[in-house]
């Protein structure tokens, strides 16, 4: 998932909040996708503002109360870095809020697909076995 809209007036990238509108696009993907996310057990995200802001959303919205931060998932980051922290929960069912550019490098380069921009609130779901780039399957994309 790529975090929600966030504001440009922050002290820096990292420090930069949801907007009101973020958030209310947030509550309304989250609850329209409640069913389908029913299995996620944990939420995996960056440390920037607007991710752990969007993880709170999700976690308020689909019941889940098991979160962790990993630097690897901001937004420049390398794609094979932050896959390989997946393999922590290769058990689990998680969702992982980040950002642009690295969450379309990562969903393409995971499924073997093309690389397609991710609005901000956007939701994917991969299916895997093993997280590994090219082994992914894109399920839906919301």
């Amino acid at each position: 998932m790529r975090h929600g809209e966030a504001s440009w007036q922050a002290s820096c990238d990292a420090e930069r909040p949801l907007t009101d509108n973020g958030r209310v696009r947030l509550f309304a993907t989250l609850r329209e996708n409640a069913a389908r996310m029913q299995d996620v057990q944990h939420i995996l995200h960056s440390p920037y503002l607007r991710a752990v802001q969007t993880a709170q959303i999700a976690g308020e919205v689909l019941g889940v109360d098991s979160y962790s931060d990993d630097a690897l998932w901001t937004p420049d980051n390398d794609p094979q870095q932050a896959i390989e922290t997946l393999d922590a929960f290769t058990d689990q069912t998680i969702l992982v809020v980040t950002h642009n550019p690295l969450v379309s490098r990562l969903v393409g380069g995971f499924c073997g697909a093309g690389i397609e921009p991710f609005d901000t609130g956007t939701i994917t779901c991969v299916d895997a076995d093993w997280p590994a780039m090219g082994l992914g399957s894109l399920i839906w994309k919301a």
